[in-house]
């Protein structure tokens, strides 16, 4: 999935002849921390919260207020690169540009969370497996295999790769099946270790007050 795929057009970008205080207004309800500046297509930079509130007079353009450079993304960009740059910089809202580097519009983190959630088919039952796998024996190509020959699908595969004391790499695998025991076992006997198998009729119990607590997280 593209970036222009989830674009949002409807959030107008801040112009240089706004006041401080509209400026202000647009972050708090939006609950961000920096936003975009536009002139004539052209992304000029973010401006800050902080610089803002720096302001002595709200009344000021923002053509006054000093700018941060902007952090963008592609329109053509995948969502994968998209979500990296929110997380690296911590951003509610982050602008999107075409091939001209024109401002095209935004993308939120609750639209990326979404779309995450599509590609990997969060919301489809079945069950989850986790499998660790050593850097040295590292393939998915005869993971795949082996849980095709019983008759699963696979709807979704996350990989987290080793970092601090884990030395090995994580893969999160999302199956179209209730039941992944015979999964687990046909994997087991080749030697790999499974360190969860969860199916959607247990995550399912507590799923919705998950879901409302993530909801309240991300509109912090």
């Amino acid at each position: 999935m593209l970036v222009h795929e989830i674009l949002n057009t409807e959030i107008a970008p801040i112009k240089t002849t706004d006041t401080v205080n509209l400026a202000l207004i647009k972050l708090d309800l939006l609950k961000t921390t920096r936003f975009p500046v536009v002139e004539d297509d052209q992304l000029l930079g973010m401006v800050s919260l902080e610089a803002l509130i720096d302001a002595e007079d709200e009344s000021v353009l923002i053509k006054e207020i000093p700018l941060v450079e902007s952090v963008f993304v592609p329109s053509e960009q995948h969502i994968f690169e998209a979500a990296r740059s929110m997380l690296a910089h911590e951003l509610y809202l982050i602008p999107v540009v075409n091939g001209e580097r024109e401002f095209v519009g935004m993308i939120r983190k609750h639209d990326v969370l979404e779309a995450l959630g599509d590609i990997f088919n969060l919301s489809s039952f079945g069950s989850v497996i986790t499998v660790e796998l050593m850097p040295y024996d590292f393939t998915l190509s005869e993971l795949i295999r082996l849980i095709e020959t019983e008759g699963a699908k696979i709807l979704g595969i996350a990989v987290e790769q080793p970092k601090g004391d884990l030395e090995f790499f994580r893969v999160s695998i999302k199956l179209n099946i209730e039941d992944s025991s015979a999964v687990c076992s046909t994997l087991q006997r080749f030697g790999y270790v499974i360190t969860s198998q969860v199916s959607s009729a247990v995550m399912e119990s507590d799923f919705s007050d998950r879901a409302d607590e993530l909801i309240r997280y991300l509109d912090i």
